[in-house]
């Protein structure tokens, strides 16, 4: 179980770090993206090592990561229209989870922090399957391949 848990922690972690943020110019919402790609690496890396204390201070900054700054609220809204609840719900899911997170690390309870961490993960690759390109397009042109 425990070869099981590492393969798909790596797995996960090769993934995000091919992950890009979602736009914007660098010191918005793209630098927010990147932010929060390197602290759930970093979560990952505490989950694999067992160092809880990094798991609670990179969940940590999931959860307090900086706001999109307003004038890119706004872009995004008007072309999402009523789709924008369910984009910021994305967003809160992924804050609770990180503060769940943060909580079993601080009980070092890995179990928790995995099966929590996976559900993140799960919230952050919703949100970019369904978001990603259009707020992209929104906010400085379509995404291109890398």
């Amino acid at each position: 179980m425990r070869a099981k848990t590492s393969f798909i922690f790596i797995s996960i972690v090769l993934v995000l770090m091919t992950i890009t943020g979602a736009t914007a110019d660098e010191s918005n919402l793209k630098e927010i993206m990147q932010g929060l790609r390197n602290d759930s690496v970093a979560v990952a890396d505490g989950l694999l090592t067992d160092d809880f204390s990094k798991v609670a201070q990179s969940a940590d900054r999931i959860a307090s990561h900086a706001q999109i700054p307003p004038a890119q609220v706004q872009l995004v809204a008007a072309d999402l229209g009523p789709e924008m609840a369910t984009f910021k719900q994305f967003d809160t899911t992924v804050h609770d989870l990180a503060l769940s997170i943060a909580a079993a690390a601080e009980n070092s309870d890995s179990n928790q922090a995995i099966a929590d961490y996976q559900r993140m993960l799960n919230g952050c690759f919703g949100c970019h399957a369904a978001y990603r390109e259009r707020v992209a397009a929104v906010l400085n042109g379509p995404v291109e391949s890398e």
